[in-house]
C-alpha cells in the first residue's frame, strides 16, 4: 500500500486496522498466559510470571524498536519508489537482526537469576519466574525474525499479511497454553514454551509469504555489497529505538522493585492490572506504528502537507478512543479483575481496580505520546524519543520514590501517568519544530 497517495484518514484505516487487531493479539499471548495461569495455577505463580513482565519487556521490546526503527529506512526508499535501495535496506536488516539475537540471547539467559534478585523477588516466586523467564529469553531468535519481517511487510503498506498469520499462531497458542498446562503439568514452564513457539510459527509464516509472494523484499547477491552505509542509517534509527523500549524497562523494574515490596499479592494485582492497561493501551501503540511507516513513506516522497493531515487524523481518533475505554475500564474494573483469577483475595482485587483507576483517566495523555513520538521516528529522528524514554524512567522511579511512604500502593499506580505526561510534552515540542523546518525547506527547494 503506497501511503503518499489518496485520502488521507481512509489510507491510514486500512492500513492500522490490521496492524492494530494484530498487535492485541500479539499482546493477547500474554493475557492468555496469565489467564490460565492465574484460573489453574493460583496467584503465587500467577505473580511469578507477573513479575517478569518487566525483564521480559527489556530484552524484547528491544527487538521491537529496532525491528521498527530500520524498517523506517525501508518505508522511506519504497516511498521514493528506489526499489534496489528497498532490497540493501533488507540485507542490512538480515544482518543487524542475526548479530543481536545471537548476542543478547545468550547474554539474558546467564542473566536471568541476578536480574531477579536484583528486582527483589519473593521468595515464593523466584523458582517459576527464574524457569519461565529463561524459556523466554531462550526464543528471543523466534521473536525477533517475526518482529523483522513483519516490520519489513508493514514498511511497503502490507499490514494484512502480518495480522492473518498472527492470527493463526495465537490460536495456536491458547491451545498449546492449555495443552501443556492442564494435559502435561508442565506448569509455568508450559506457558513459556507455548509462547515461543507460537512466535516461532508466526516468524517462520512470514518468511514463506515474503518469500513467494513479496520478491521485492528479497535481498539479491548484490544487496549484501558495501552495505556498512546502510548498516550505519538504519542503526541511526533503529538503536535509539530499540535503546528506547529498553530504557523504558528499567524503569518499569524499579517499579517492580517496589511492587515486590508490598508482597505477593500486590504483585499479582500490579499483574493484573498492568496486563488490563496494556491491552486497552495496544490499538494506541500500533497507531504509534502506523503513523512512523505514514510519515516516513510520505518524508520520502517529499509530502510534508500529508505527514501534518494524518497526524492530526491520529490524534482524533486515538484521543476519542482512550476517553471512551477508559471510562469503561473504569466501570467494570471489578468485574474484569475477577476473570485473571479463581478465588483471589479480596486485597488483589482491591489493589487491581486501585491500579485501573489511576490510570484510565490519563489515557489521553499516552495517545497524544505515541502519535506524537511515532511520527518523530518516521522522520528518522530516534535520538528524541530516547531522551523522552529517559525522562518516562525518571518519572517512574522519582514517583514511588517520593510518594510510596504517604500513599502507599497508589505510587506504583500513578507512576505511569506521571511518566507519560512528562514525554508527551518534550514530543509535542519536537514534532512542531520539527515538522515546521521540513515545511520550510520545501518551500525553499521549490522557490
Amino acid at each position: 500500500r503506497n501511503l503518499t497517495q489518496g485520502k488521507i484518514s481512509s489510507q491510514i484505516l486500512f492500513f492500522a486496522i490490521p496492524v492494530i487487531i494484530g498487535n492485541l493479539l500479539q499482546e493477547l499471548y500474554n493475557v492468555v498466559d496469565t489467564l490460565i495461569v492465574g484460573q489453574t495455577l493460583g496467584e503465587i505463580k500467577l505473580a511469578a510470571v507477573g513479575s517478569t513482565s518487566s525483564l521480559n519487556f527489556f530484552a524484547l521490546g528491544f527487538f521491537i524498536g529496532l525491528s521498527a526503527g530500520c524498517s523506517v529506512i525501508t518505508s522511506q526508499h519504497f516511498g521514493a519508489n528506489d526499489m534496489e535501495r528497498v532490497k540493501k535496506s533488507v540485507a542490512a536488516h538480515i544482518i543487524i537482526g542475526v548479530v543481536s539475537a545471537v548476542v543478547l540471547t545468550v547474554s539474558f539467559v546467564l542473566l536471568v537469576n541476578p536480574l531477579l534478585t536484583m528486582l527483589g523477588t519473593t521468595s515464593d516466586t523466584f523458582e517459576y519466574a527464574s524457569r519461565y523467564l529463561t524459556i523466554i529469553y531462550l526464543g528471543i531468535p523466534a521473536t525477533m525474525l517475526y518482529n523483522l519481517t513483519a516490520s519489513l511487510l508493514r514498511s511497503v503498506g502490507d499490514s494484512k499479511t502480518p495480522l492473518y498469520l498472527l492470527l493463526f499462531s495465537s490460536v495456536m497458542n491458547v491451545g498449546l497454553d492449555l495443552l501443556f498446562i492442564i494435559v502435561f503439568r508442565w506448569d509455568v514452564s508450559g506457558a513459556a514454551i507455548a509462547t515461543v513457539i507460537s512466535q516461532l510459527v508466526s516468524a517462520v509464516l512470514c518468511c514463506v509469504y515474503i518469500y513467494f509472494k513479496v520478491k521485492m523484499l528479497l535481498p539479491n547477491r548484490n544487496s549484501f555489497k558495501n552495505l556498512t552505509s546502510t548498516v550505519r542509517d538504519e542503526l541511526k534509527v533503529g538503536f535509539p529505538m530499540g535503546l528506547q523500549n529498553s530504557v523504558i524497562s528499567i524503569g518499569m523494574m524499579v517499579l517492580q522493585y517496589f511492587v515486590n515490596q508490598f508482597g505477593s499479592y500486590a504483585v499479582a494485582a500490579y499483574t493484573i492490572g498492568n496486563r488490563v492497561q496494556l491491552l486497552i493501551q495496544n490499538p494506541m501503540n500500533s497507531m504509534s506504528t502506523v503513523i512512523a511507516t505514514f510519515a516516513g513513506q510520505n518524508e520520502g516522497a517529499e509530502r510534508y502537507d500529508r505527514i501534518k493531515k494524518g497526524v492530526n487524523f491520529c490524534l482524533l481518533i486515538c484521543i476519542v478512543y482512550s476517553i471512551v475505554i477508559g471510562a469503561v475500564s473504569m466501570i467494570f474494573a471489578q468485574p474484569i479483575t475477577g476473570i485473571f483469577t479463581s478465588g483471589s483475595s479480596q486485597q488483589t482485587i482491591d489493589y487491581s481496580v486501585q491500579f485501573i483507576f489511576w490510570n484510565c483517566p490519563f489515557e489521553w495523555s499516552l495517545a497524544m505520546l505515541f502519535i506524537y513520538r511515532g511520527t518523530i521516528q518516521g522522520l528518522k529522528n530516534g535520538i528524541v524519543p530516547m531522551i523522552g524514554s529517559l525522562i518516562e524512567v525518571v518519572m517512574r522511579i522519582m514517583t514511588p520514590v517520593i510518594f510510596s511512604s504517604v500513599i502507599g500502593y497508589a505510587s506504583i499506580c500513578v507512576a505511569g501517568p506521571a511518566a507519560w505526561t512528562g514525554s508527551m510534552l518534550l514530543m509535542i515540542a519536537v514534532y512542531y519544530v520539527k515538522i515546521r523546518k521540513l515545511s520550510k525547506t520545501k518551500t525553499v527547494v521549490a522557490n
